[in-house]
């Protein structure tokens, strides 16, 4: 619901603050006041084009500003939750639009700057302009479909005919994948499999490769190896002069003097310590040579498999651990590849099974409309027909989307099917007996569209939570009393929601709930517009100016103010008007 709408620095407003209540408000002024501004910054909330030619002369920054209570409205909450925006717990909701003349522009909501996308987008849950030129949107061909299953409560069978789609198409599309995969598997297998055996022949290991570099780098260099572990035992202990017979000679010499200084106690103990050492390295090298017996014929299969590693590694441009990885990989690949079959197999089964669903979605969706179509369409006659529209007729006809390439089969018939189901809803016309049925935007005027729409609206919102509504002249071209019916469908569109109509016409102004007055005045050289309530003897004024009473006078003026107040005692509103 809205609140309050603040418009600043547009056009040829000031600054203008006017506060809505819920209920039908009628917006009356002359011609050119200014009510086309109301609802073009009305319009600027929803996300339409902002125009910087409309900032007000001599200033840089336009505003259009509206206050919204969502507290009633939890399924608003949860759209705008839903995008990240936050409303506090008064439900308050603060929509925002600037303009500038210089720069880009800013949407703000709650303070908070957003994008334009998000006013497109969730603007339209809080307000809906409805003009002549806006009707056009009972043409698209969406729109009948659309107001057909939303009337008719189909969301089950749309939850249903979406899910089947999304199921197929999922699966067609990985069957497709998993036969392209196949035909090239096909092309690759042998080479896969060549390359498999290859590897799981050679028996690699990450172990085998680092003892591999350990051995061959000791066979290769045996030969100095035995020399100088032979040159070793002879300086540590079996030469004619050698280091464990010179530090024996050492011990002996020191050991007569050490009890004289423990000083020389000390150095004695690392002597002798040293001499054991020697004597110890001395035997390992001894038990080193015993244990070295290379065979020739070993070390030539080293060099083999030293060779088979070099040469896989260069081959494929990987480490060991990388040619394991990739002989796991090989195998997988071939295993798949010998299972495709059986997988498209099952594939197919499962996307046929998926087809019947799809299919049967569809007739379950095309025969509930089928079954509430006809009734949906004579509640709509009964509501418009009193709009000056005595001979209309209407129906949705349902039309199979035939196409040869489609997807299913639906009674005997091939057809595309989409989310929305097989099926294309039209919704024709016949504004005079004895005319042929035509699709609605090819028979009905402008006005008619208005007045369609607005029987079509009702019919759909009774029982819901509306935006507000903006009908902009929907009673143009009809007279005071062909207007009256147009009135007091508003009137219970209204109920438990906002209209808010600008009009011309008195018998139309009287049935509204509030009433609000679009002026133009100059002050200090400059034309500003303003918009007051109007209640009491303001009220009848302008209703006596809409019966062409504003130059009246005398009896004249006399018998329009009267008529007015009539009109205003059969509109139920009363005198005062409700508050706005």
């Amino acid at each position: 619901m809205l609140r309050e709408l603040r418009v600043a620095n547009l056009a040829l407003v000031d600054d203008l603050v006017i506060g809505f209540a819920e209920g039908l408000t009628m917006l009356t002024g002359e011609t050119g006041a200014g009510k086309s501004l109301i609802a073009g910054a009305l319009s600027l909330l929803v996300g339409s084009k902002g125009d910087k030619r409309l900032i007000r002369e001599g200033e840089d920054l336009a505003i259009v500003e509206g206050v919204f209570d969502l507290s009633q409205r939890p399924s608003d909450l949860s759209a705008f939750a839903d995008a990240g925006l936050r409303v506090g717990n008064d439900g308050l909701l603060v929509m925002r639009r600037e303009l500038k003349r210089d720069g880009r522009g800013r949407v703000l909501i709650n303070g908070l700057i957003s994008s334009l996308s998000i006013f497109e987008r969730l603007g339209p849950r809080l307000l809906s302009i409805q003009s002549q030129d806006q009707q056009r949107i009972l043409s698209h061909t969406a729109y009948a479909r659309q107001f057909l299953d939303r009337a008719l409560q189909l969301d089950a069978q749309l939850t249903r005919m979406a899910a089947s789609v999304a199921t197929f198409k999922a699966l067609r599309r990985q069957l497709a994948e998993r036969t392209s995969e196949q035909e090239f598997a096909d092309q690759q297998l042998e080479m896969w499999e060549f390359q498999w055996r290859e590897l799981q022949d050679a028996g690699l290991t990450v172990e085998e490769e680092s003892s591999l570099k350990e051995q061959l780098a000791f066979g290769r260099n045996l030969r100095g190896l035995m020399e100088g572990t032979k040159a070793g035992i002879r300086d540590l202990s079996q030469g004619e002069i050698n280091a464990r017979l010179l530090l024996a000679r050492t011990v002996s010499a020191l050991e007569p003097l050490a009890g004289h200084s423990e000083r020389l106690e000390s150095l004695l103990g690392m002597i002798r310590d040293a001499e054991a050492l020697v004597a110890e390295a001395g035997n390992d090298l001894e038990r080193f040579t015993d244990s070295v017996n290379v065979d020739p014929a070993q070390l030539d299969e080293l060099e083999r498999r030293h060779h088979l590693y070099s040469q896989l590694q260069r081959k494929f441009g990987r480490d060991v651990e990388e040619l394991l990885i990739l002989q796991d990989s090989l195998h997988e690949r071939i295993e798949r590849q010998r299972s495709a079959v059986s997988d498209i197999g099952k594939l197919r089964e499962d996307l046929e099974s998926a087809r019947g669903e799809m299919a049967a979605a569809a007739l379950d969706l095309r025969q509930k409309r089928q079954a509430g179509a006809s009734k949906l369409a004579l509640g709509a006659e009964e509501l418009i027909r009193p709009l000056a529209l005595p001979e209309l007729g209407l129906e949705f006809g349902l039309e199979p989307d035939l196409n040869s390439e489609g997807d299913v089969e639906l009674a005997g018939q091939v057809c595309r099917v989409t989310e929305h189901g097989g099926d294309r809803v039209i919704l024709r016309v016949r504004t005079n007996r004895g005319e042929a049925w035509n699709p609605v935007g090819d028979v009905a005027s402008g006005g008619e569209k208005s007045r369609i729409f607005l029987g079509l609206s009702v019919l759909e919102s009774e029982g819901g939570l509306a935006p507000l509504q903006l009908y902009d002249e929907i009673d143009a071209g009809l007279g005071m009393d062909n207007a009256v019916p147009v009135a007091r469908l508003l009137r219970r569109l209204a109920q438990g929601g906002q209209v808010l109509c600008i009009t011309h016409l008195p018998t139309v102004a009287a049935m509204g709930q509030g009433h609000l007055q679009v002026r133009k005045s100059v002050h200090g050289g400059r034309t500003t517009v303003t918009v007051e309530p109007l209640d009491g003897v303001r009220r009848v004024d302008e209703l006596a100016r809409l019966l062409g009473g504003e130059q009246g006078s005398g009896e004249n003026r006399a018998a329009q103010v009267a008529y007015a107040k009539q009109l205003l005692a059969e509109g139920n509103v009363g005198g005062k008007g409700k508050g706005i």
